[in-house]
């Protein structure tokens, strides 16, 4: 049975997407449920980071049910109905995609939409649309870009070739590479390791980032400032330095 499951390792939400038959396609059903559980980690503070992978070890998710999508082609296109694969890009909860083979289509939305992509070393992305006569949307004209570079974007989206986890690495589009058994782990300690820190200040460098990339080099550095001076007062930077200046580990509220 298709479905999205979800587990909790600590602070650290694992969201699983099982279709492993059909590549972890998503079904309509599937998109909706991963909209519900990140909305639903959003609302959750004790929710530190998320950690989005797929069943098995052929691919991450190869994007919409094709069966699905032949029977209603409009569901690709419809910006709603599509919201969960580019939502982890607007949340304030960091995102990690642990990508354990193929991220195609929206797979490869997804992984783009998350903070971090760690993958394995057989991982292929790829952007099929202009194959298949439809424009790549969610992110992929937008963002993808912003990702790589310009000239390795185009290339990727207009032949619609796949793109290796050793190029990823190499052009900064994936943070890490690591074995099938050793992946998520990994995904996990990054995790823990962001989970251990400040979280306003991991909420405020993402927005920070965001507002570089879709503002520019300006707007952040103004955005830097006046947040700078907001938290500078807040209580995580009591805690901060206390904890600095008493030799131990912080506990952040």
């Amino acid at each position: 049975m298709a479905k999205i499951v979800a587990r909790r390792d600590g602070p650290i939400l694992v969201l699983t997407f099982s279709n492993e038959p059909r590549r972890n396609a998503f079904t309509h059903e599937m998109t909706a449920e991963l909209g519900r559980q990140l909305e639903a980690a959003e609302a959750d503070a004790k929710v530190r980071c998320v950690v989005l992978t797929g069943e098995g070890h052929r691919a991450f998710s190869s994007g919409h049910d094709l069966n699905e999508l032949l029977a209603d082609r409009d569901h690709a296109a419809d910006e709603e109905l599509n919201r969960p694969f580019y939502r982890p890009a607007s949340m304030s909860t960091p995102t990690i995609a642990a990508v354990n083979g193929a991220a195609l289509a929206g797979g490869l939305i997804l992984a783009l939409s998350c903070d971090m992509r760690v993958c394995v070393d057989h991982a292929v992305f790829g952007a099929p649309g202009a194959r298949i006569g439809l424009l790549p949307i969610g992110g992929q004209i937008s963002r993808l870009p912003g990702l790589l570079p310009s000239g390795i974007a185009y290339e990727m989206l207009a032949t619609a070739r796949r793109f290796t986890a050793e190029e990823g690495l190499r052009h900064g589009f994936v943070n890490h590479v690591a074995s099938d058994d050793a992946l998520l782990n990994l995904a996990l300690k990054i995790g823990r390791d962001i989970a251990a820190n400040s979280p306003t200040v991991v909420t405020s460098i993402k927005r920070g980032l965001e507002i570089r990339s879709r503002e520019g080099a300006g707007a952040a550095e103004r955005f830097e400032w006046s947040e700078g001076k907001r938290l500078q007062g807040g209580p995580d930077a009591d805690e901060g330095v206390r904890a600095f200046l008493e030799k131990r580990a912080p506990v952040f509220q």
